[in-house]
């Protein structure tokens, strides 16, 4: 008589996913914590007006924002304030926008540089970790399913595959909402793209022939962008020649001409220390460990497989 084969033991590779799963759960709240109760990120944005009418050349601002209470902290040269305010009352008595250009102007502003705000980064951010919590939980339950068996039902495999695939998108888009929206979102809540917005058929009381420049580098410590912007200020031409400024350039020497203003400067963001660890964690415990054990799976052979015996 052939004896039972008795109890199976636990398949090595659900004990190491199960563990796995479990520091994916542990790191999801710690980061959530961190969150909550530490920065996001340093952002700082610096600019110069390179040429600009009404002694406004060489003013230069600077502001900074630690994005946990969603503070700005800006200062301007001292002399700057006086320059600024003269340039903006002088602005406001050329311009001289009707109630209906102004509204216009708002739509224009909104529909050009509509963008999430820092404040729904934030909570979709918070959102997807509580998912990517619930998804490595159900993991874990659906290795539990058959945990003493190396294979598992194709159902049941390819559920289990999915979710996994879910579970690393899921974290990979914390990630980039963190390292790239977040300091966009916040970028563009106080620099606005010119070029884009010179676009628009009714560009009105904004840059006409606007020039946009940039270069930007993004790495796990930051992201920094450095950029040159010029055009013609709608703002600094009388409603009468508007029109014409907008469809050319005005000449070299004209007073409208007077309108030109350049601006060059620098934003840039500091990563904490623990949002660049958790994409190493995403590295190691989303996408090697359940590769490899994908690959551990398909050159798996059974141990306890008895010599098959060949009856003629």
């Amino acid at each position: 008589m052939s004896e039972g084969i008795g109890p199976q033991p636990i398949a090595r590779w659900r004990i190491i996913a199960c563990v796995a799963l479990i520091a994916q759960i542990v790191i999801l709240l710690a980061i959530k914590s961190a969150l909550e109760e530490e920065s996001w990120f340093v952002g700082t944005l610096s600019a110069t007006v390179d040429d600009g009418p009404l002694m406004l050349e060489g003013v230069a601002a600077n502001a900074t924002i630690d994005m946990q209470n969603e503070q700005d902290d800006i200062s301007v040269e001292f002399f700057g304030f006086f320059r600024l305010s003269h340039w903006q009352d002088e602005r406001d008595d050329r311009a001289a926008l009707s109630e209906q250009e102004v509204e216009e102007y708002e739509e224009n502003m909104n529909e050009t540089f509509a963008a999430p705000s820092p404040s729904s980064v934030k909570s979709w951010t918070f959102i997807l970790i509580n998912v990517g919590i619930g998804l490595s939980a159900l993991l874990i339950v659906l290795i539990g399913v058959d945990l003493k068996k190396q294979w598992s039902k194709p159902l049941l495999t390819t559920a289990r595959r999915f979710v996994s695939l879910a579970s690393i998108l899921n974290a990979l888009t914390v990630i980039i909402l963190i390292l790239v929206v977040l300091p966009a979102s916040w970028f563009g809540t106080i620099a606005d793209n010119p070029q884009d917005f010179s676009r628009s058929d009714d560009n009105i009381a904004f840059l006409a022939h606007a020039d946009f420049s940039q270069e930007s580098s993004i790495g796990l410590d930051g992201f920094t962008l450095e950029f040159e912007a010029s055009g013609y200020d709608i703002g600094m031409i009388r409603p009468a020649n508007r029109s014409a400024v907008e469809a050319e350039p005005p000449l070299p020497g004209s007073p409208d001409a007077e309108s030109f203003i350049s601006i060059s400067g620098e934003m840039g963001t500091e990563t904490p220390k623990y949002v660049s660890e958790f994409v190493y964690y995403w590295i190691v415990l989303w996408v090697i460990v359940p590769f490899a054990l994908l690959i551990q799976q398909r050159v798996a052979i059974d141990p306890r497989l008895t010599s098959m015996k060949v009856y003629e």
